[in-house]
């Protein structure tokens, strides 16, 4: 019985739901009315957005919310370009997503078509892969490919170009089987457990890859009485309330008590985790080759920044299931106990609180940060999920916010774009609807992408938005303190965050007196609701700029003297 014939749009849509894909967000122009002709028919959620950039930050924050990959469908040319900044968060946040796009108008002979870009040119050092579908019989094969890439080793964006004709003509659908996982390197794994039972005490390093296999990676801390630490990425694999977990040891600016727990572990097993910049406290981590077990889905990651004594390219499911198989008993050595670990968490946090300056968060106890994101944790349940955008909130997120569930905390890592918050969180909420959502923000992050909450509200999403306002963006103007004692170009008139919410059909409120109850009620109401929370400067800012203008004014008085 031969396969029915549809046309390429409609190919799209089947293929992309065969594949597993259930949400496309983008908007629809002049060269894609025929695929959302295809989409309104489909069982795909379309979701189109403000403008492709928060599109993209849409399919970013549905990934690493859940896992499954999204479709970003744009027009070329504007569309296409606008979306860039987010493809380049997706990459350098290892997030996975189908940039799905059509072929600017080509004829021969004719010169200077409209919307003629170079996009494979353009988007090469942002996208995994390139797919370039002529036909309507190339669709299905090109789709199933960049669905596989997009997801496989360190996942990422991929790009596929449609030719408008591929998506007239017709084709029949036709099964495409999925690329077969590779098997795991059995001789490495037994020379990984040889290691284990020899090293004595052990360092579980855990990031983002291992979010697929949290329990496996909780069973295996307490199999081996192993101390864990995460990336940013990583957070929450391991409860970081669980009596092995050092919390978040990444959050200070410095490395040194990370780099003691090293030397006082036989080996440190890092899982899912590439060592970038942030994700090695800016390359301070010292990993000596030696102790160093190093497993990833990506073999570009293996060894790029630290060599490592075993080197295994495995996904982290695969590679926990198969490594906890055989380690069915308790090695012979004690591991760490968990007054041990405690003591290094308490080291931990104090060397992150050295030299800390941060606002004051006004509405709870003595404007403390860490009260603010104590009453957050308290409102927010356990399986909850914070996203943030890229500035000061986001530092104090990383440092006071303990996260309790694989996926709980989701930022901008390795690009930090500002305009990310809002975006991410919609995607987090489509990916699960029964789950609590929250975004932080800053109000300069609220300026860029405010207008999201329209898609929120829109889609009738329930979604809780905090907003930081204070005027500035915060973290510049913070070290333009730190370094001359003024402010220059970092203060704004801030949004009206009561207006806003009114002129978009979300709820406002605004934190005093009792902020615990204040985010409960937030967080379980329904619909959209914007959480305004004033920020101010702290006595240490107040002395950090005075001592940033005196050290200014001694440097001047030096210069002067010196010029006579």
């Amino acid at each position: 019985m031969s396969e029915p014939v549809v046309s390429g749009a409609e190919l799209v849509c089947a293929t992309l739901t065969r594949a597993g894909v259930d949400c496309v967000f983008g908007l629809p122009g002049t060269q894609t009315t025929g695929l959302y002709e295809a989409l309104r028919r489909a069982p795909l959620r379309s979701v189109v957005a403000t403008h492709e950039l928060s599109a993209a930050m849409m399919a970013n924050g549905y990934y690493r919310a859940s896992g499954r990959i999204a479709a970003l469908l744009t027009i070329p040319g504007p569309g296409f370009t606008w979306a860039l900044t987010g493809l380049a968060e997706a990459a350098l946040d290892s997030a996975a997503l189908l940039h799905l796009t059509m072929q600017p108008a080509r004829s021969p002979g004719q010169q200077f078509q409209l919307q003629a870009l170079d996009q494979a040119a353009i988007a090469g050092p942002l996208s995994k892969g390139q797919y370039h579908v002529d036909h309507a019989t190339g669709i299905a094969p090109a789709l199933l490919a960049a669905h596989a890439q997009a997801g496989a080793g360190e996942p990422g964006p991929v790009l596929v170009q449609f030719a408008s004709d591929a998506l007239r003509e017709a084709a029949p659908l036709a099964d495409v089987a999925p690329p077969s996982p590779p098997p795991l390197d059995e001789a490495a794994l037994d020379a990984v457990l040889a290691t284990l039972r020899q090293a004595g005490r052990c360092m579980l390093l855990l990031g983002q890859g291992c979010a697929a296999a949290a329990g496996l990676a909780t069973q295996l801390a307490e199999t081996l009485s192993a101390a864990v630490v995460t990336t940013t990425s990583g957070r929450g694999v391991v409860a970081e309330d669980h009596p092995l977990s050092l919390g978040f040891a990444f959050a200070g600016n410095e490395c040194g008590t990370l780099n003691a727990l090293v030397e006082a572990s036989g080996a440190v097993l890092a899982i899912g985790c590439k060592f970038s910049h942030n994700g090695s406290r800016g390359f301070e981590l010292r990993l000596p080759p030696e102790k160093l077990i190093h497993v990833d889905a990506s073999a570009a990651v293996l060894g790029a920044n630290y060599p490592a004594r075993h080197a295994i390219c495995a996904d982290a499911v695969t590679f926990l299931a198969a490594l906890l198989q055989r380690l069915q008993t308790k090695p012979g050595h004690a591991g760490f106990s968990h007054d041990e670990i405690a003591q290094w968490r308490r080291r931990a946090d104090d060397e992150r609180d050295r030299r800390r300056v941060e606002p004051r968060i006004h509405g709870v106890d003595g404007g403390q940060p860490q009260a603010f994101f104590a009453a957050l944790r308290q409102a927010l349940p356990r399986q909850g999920c914070l996203l943030t955008d890229s500035g000061q909130h986001q530092g104090m997120a990383r440092r006071h916010f303990p996260v309790l569930c694989p996926r709980g905390l989701i930022v901008p890592t390795n690009l930090q774009s500002m305009g990310f918050g809002i975006g991410a969180a919609i995607g987090a909420c489509l990916a699960d609807p029964a789950r609590p959502v929250v975004a932080l923000v800053g109000d300069g992050g609220l300026a860029m992408s405010g207008l999201e909450l329209l898609t929120a509200v829109r889609e009738r999403l329930r979604l809780t938005v905090i907003v930081f306002v204070d005027g500035a963006y915060g973290l510049i103007r913070m070290q333009q303190l730190a370094g001359s004692g003024h402010a220059y170009g970092t203060e704004f008139d801030s949004v009206d965050v009561a207006a806003l919410a009114a002129a978009v059909g979300a709820t406002h409120v605004r934190l005093q007196g009792d902020a615990q109850a204040t985010l409960a009620a937030a967080i379980e109401a329904p619909g959209v609701t914007l959480v305004e929370v004033r920020v101010g400067d702290s006595a240490p800012m107040h002395w950090l700029r005075a001592k940033s203008r005196l050290r200014g004014s001694r440097l001047r008085t030096w210069w002067r003297r010196l010029r006579r």
